[in-house]
């Protein structure tokens, strides 16, 4: 079977079906249907996309991209082992990172450089 594109301009609405197995994108092309096994490997894949797309429209190798996040929690998991912080984003979406324990120290200390900074920098992004 030969590999079939299209372009999708436009996403109207998105659902799960009823097993969870497919995402569905519905647009103004025929509906995506999305299996469940690549969803993962979108979420990386998009905002790496996102990014280098408005590099290449804004032509500035030195632009970056982050989600805009509502709130934020953090808790634990695996016996205390890991610690997970999860961000709450626009419509109800949530994202979740997982890291070990022991690396929290270093997150805090990151956090508190970044606070402490007494001049913030209109387009400067330090990232550890």
């Amino acid at each position: 079977m030969p590999d079939v594109s299209f372009m999708l301009n436009s996403i109207t609405d998105m659902q799960l079906t009823a097993d969870g197995q497919y995402l569905l994108i519905h647009g103004d092309q025929p509906t995506a249907a999305l299996h469940r096994s690549v969803l993962n490997d979108l979420l990386v894949a998009l905002p790496n996309a996102i990014e280098h797309a408005d590099r290449v429209a804004h032509n500035n190798q030195e632009m970056g991209f982050a989600l805009h996040c509502q709130g934020w929690e953090v808790g634990r998991l695996n016996g205390m082992e890991l610690v997970v912080i999860r961000f709450r984003l626009s419509a109800h979406a949530g994202l979740s990172f997982s890291l070990p324990a022991e690396q929290i120290p270093y997150l805090l200390q990151a956090l508190g450089g970044v606070v402490a900074a007494s001049e913030p920098r209109a387009g400067d992004v330090t990232l550890q």
